[in-house]
Formats: structure tokens, C-alpha cells, sequence
């Protein structure tokens, strides 16, 4: 049964296409067709010739997530590929790129990534997302929850430089963005936006304001008087309230927006039961069903860790260890939803504060103790998914009871076969000072 390998390096507005055998021949020298109705009939009429001339069963076609340039590309194959006999697959750029370099590859052309595309799909078939035909009901979420984190970094970008000019024209109303930045605050620095402006406002004029009772008016009023601010124009004036209003139409869109998303009726089943666990919420639970999409294509807890960078890493070599943290390789994004939910879980869920009140209580300090909630929190998402149930903490502790008990079985064993199984240490051999002491440890202790 002879296949195909079509591996496709899309672009904007085109796409490279190189056709090769199971051994990597190129069967057919890289092409490209325009992202255009002309161009989509061509691919199809042009995988039916290569199937005929090269006496195919099938075409194994892929090509790599690039932020959306491939979703036309791939809704036409996935879509009208089965019918030519095509399956069709969406790739990391990670493991690509560095399977590439395994080969010993260094030049980069579009032709070149087509090809490469193609080896790294014969390489590792079992690391490709199969599509399914059909319509995915998490494009419509993913594309919503992608413009909300369009806005946010809008916002973000917004606040940085509103925080600059604040800072030499009302210092002292940064004190109330240090969690958050609260729309009353920016209402109120709309209409006052220098200390000097502040210092002209009523305690009536300020109680106007929406949310701003009178214990805040007089806060906001004595933070005037006592303020070290010299600047104040009428520019200045103008350019802060302009960033406040800007600031609170974009939190008022965000706030919608997220309201509109958490209503929508696409909701999976992998959301609902995401759902709950006490700390993630249906914005938190959406957001990591499109970034794990389907959680099949991860074959244990340490893949998927693995993947989003939660995963402890360190490197050992003779008598160091270094370096002793989470990798943080892959996808951020996970990683800010999962540091959300972990700040979530240690305030409403009782099991996840337990684990992280051991860990803080052996020395660990709390950005560490958060690393391991936020990759404990991981395996929990990934044990609910591949089950299909909802979260149960008694399970988890039944669970991790068996694997302290493996763990100390494996120390055991160790004991008897481990890497000194065929020779007694000798504290004379060459040895580093560390080295030394460290056998000299092993051998006082009562277990050696």
C-alpha cells in the first residue's frame, strides 16, 4: 500500500506544496498555488493526477499552525480531502523546526519547509493533530477568545504608557493599580486627570462620579493636596483623560465580551467537566480546550506537561544538579491560565491548598510552590479528560498514595540494583571533594 506525504508551507495569501514517498523520495518538485478559489480547485485536481501517476491508496497531507494563514488551506482539505483520499494533519512548528535540525538541515526556503514538513509527518506520524471532516464547534470560540487576548494586550500596552505620564502628573494615584485598575479611577481621572486638576475638584463634584463615595472623595482629595506633582498643562491634561477613556471603554469591551463567550451555546463537554474543578472557571476552562484541543494526542501526563512548559527541569552531570525549575517551553498562554487558576484553587479548593501549604512548610518559597500546584493542576485537567468524568479529590489522593508507595518501592530496588550494583564505591578513586563527601554520607547512613 503505497502513500503519499504532502507537506505544505503556507504564507500569506499562498502555500508551498512538496510531494514525497514513505522512503522521502520527492515525488513530485515543490509547487505553489494562491489562497484563492482558482487555487484550492487546482490542489484538488493535481492530488488526483499524483495519486493516478504515482499508483497511491492515499495522501498524508500536513501543514504547521501559523497564527491563521492555514485555516483556508486546511478547512478545504480536511473538508473535500477525504473524497481525493486525503487525511489531512496540523503540526507544532517546534517539532518541525527541530527535527529539521537533527537532519543536519541549515537552509531555509519555502520549498525546503514543504519538504520538511513532509519528513517530520514520516517521521512521526503518532505527533500529528489529525482533522476531522466536518465543522469544529471550537473555531467560533477559539476565534472569539483570540480577540479578547487581542484586547487585553491592547489594554495592557495602554496601561504601561498611561502609568508613565500618571507618574509625573499624579504619582500618588498609582497606589490604586497595583492588583487591578478600577474603572471609578479612571472615570474620576477622566474628568481630573493632574493633581493639580484633582486639587480644583468639590467633594460634591467628586461623589458625582459613579462608585466614589464620600470616604473615596476625601482620599482622592487629600491625595491632591498632599501630592509632589509639579506637571500640569493643558496638553497633559488632555492626553491623560483621553488614555482614561480609552482604558475604560476597552475594560468595559473586555468585560462584554467575556460575558458574550461564557453564553455561548457551542460549549463542549470537555468544558463542562473542566468546569468542575474549584478554581476554573468557563473562561479559564475554554481557553485551555483551545490550547489542548484534543487531549487523545497526548499519550501520558508527562507529554502534555511536557508541551506546555510546567514540567520540572533540570540538568545533572557528575556530581551537579542545576538549575532546578519548570521549563517553561511551549505555549505561555497556558501557563497564565493555569498560574490564574492555581491562584484560584489555594483561596476555593481545600485539596489543591493542602499540597500547597506541604510544600510551603519543607522551605519551598511560594513562585516555586506555584510551579508545582500549576503542574499538579495539569494532571488533574489531563486524568479528567481521558476519563471523561468530573473532578474527584478522593480519587486524586488514592492516586497519589499509590504513587508514593511506587516511589518508594523504586528507592528500594535501588538500593539493591542500583548504579553500584557492580562495584563498592571506593573513596579513593580520583573523585571530586563533593563526590567524596557524598559516598562518605551514603555509607554512614543506616539504609547503606
Amino acid at each position: 500500500m503505497k502513500i503519499g506525504y504532502l507537506g505544505i508551507d503556507v504564507s500569506k495569501g499562498y502555500a508551498d506544496f512538496a510531494l514525497l514517498s514513505a522512503s522521502k523520495k520527492v515525488l513530485e518538485d515543490s509547487f505553489q498555488l494562491d489562497d484563492t478559489q482558482a487555487g484550492h480547485v487546482k490542489l484538488l485536481t493535481l492530488l488526483e493526477r499524483f495519486k493516478a501517476k504515482h499508483d497511491l491508496v492515499g495522501i498524508f497531507a500536513a501543514l504547521e499552525s501559523t497564527g491563521g494563514y492555514e485555516n483556508n488551506w486546511l478547512a478545504l482539505l480536511k473538508n473535500e480531502g477525504p473524497g481525493a483520499g486525503v487525511r489531512m494533519a496540523r503540526l507544532n512548528p517546534f517539532g518541525v523546526k527541530h527535527d529539521s535540525h537533527a537532519g543536519l538541515e541549515r537552509t531555509v526556503t519555502d520549498a525546503t519547509s514543504a519538504r520538511r514538513i513532509a519528513i517530520y509527518l514520516i517521521n512521526h506520524p503518532e505527533k500529528a493533530n489529525w482533522e476531522e471532516p466536518g465543522y469544529d464547534v471550537m473555531d467560533s470560540l477559539r476565534s472569539m477568545y483570540k480577540f479578547i487576548r487581542t484586547k487585553i494586550k491592547q489594554k495592557v500596552q495602554l496601561q504601561n504608557q498611561f502609568e508613565k505620564l500618571l507618574y509625573t502628573a499624579f504619582p500618588e494615584m498609582l497606589s490604586y493599580m497595583k492588583e487591578q485598575l478600577p474603572k471609578w479611577l479612571l472615570m474620576a481621572l477622566e474628568q481630573y486627570p493632574t493633581a493639580a486638576a484633582m486639587r480644583g475638584a468639590s467633594m460634591e463634584d467628586l461623589v458625582k462620579i459613579a462608585h466614589i463615595n464620600e470616604d473615596k472623595a476625601k482620599a482622592l482629595s487629600h491625595k491632591a493636596e498632599q501630592s509632589i506633582a509639579w506637571a500640569d498643562n493643558r496638553a497633559l491634561r488632555k492626553l491623560i483623560s483621553t488614555y482614561a477613556l480609552d482604558l475604560l471603554r476597552l475594560i468595559t469591551q473586555i468585560e462584554e465580551l467575556k460575558k458574550d463567550l461564557e453564553k455561548q451555546k457551542e460549549i463542549t463537554r470537555e468544558i463542562e467537566i473542566l468546569e468542575s474543578f474549584q478554581g476554573i472557571g468557563r473562561y479559564s476552562a475554554i481557553g485551555l480546550m483551545i490550547e489542548i484541543e484534543d487531549v487523545q494526542r497526548f499519550a501520558s501526563t508527562k507529554k502534555i506537561s511536557s508541551f506546555f512548559g510546567v514540567h520540572p527541569k533540570f540538568k545533572q552531570s557528575g556530581d551537579k544538579v542545576i538549575g532546578v525549575r519548570i521549563s517553561k517551553q511551549g505555549s505561555s498562554e497556558v501557563r497564565a491560565i493555569l498560574y490564574m487558576v492555581a491562584k484560584s484553587a489555594l483561596v476555593y479548593n481545600p485539596h489543591i491548598r493542602q499540597i500547597y501549604d506541604r510544600f510551603k512548610s519543607q522551605g519551598m518559597a511560594h513562585n516555586e510552590a506555584m510551579g508545582v500546584i500549576m503542574h499538579k493542576i495539569l494532571r488533574i485537567i489531563y486524568g479528567m479528560l481521558k476519563s471523561g468524568s468530573g473532578y474527584q479529590p478522593a480519587y486524586d489522593l488514592e492516586k497519589q498514595q499509590k504513587a508514593i508507595e511506587f516511589i518508594n518501592q523504586k528507592r528500594q530496588q535501588s538500593k539493591k540494583n542500583g548504579r553500584n550494583r557492580y562495584q563498592q564505591m571506593d573513596n579513593e578513586a580520583p573523585i571530586s571533594k563533593r563526590q567524596l563527601r557524598k559516598r562518605k554520607e551514603q555509607s554512614s547512613s543506616p539504609s547503606s
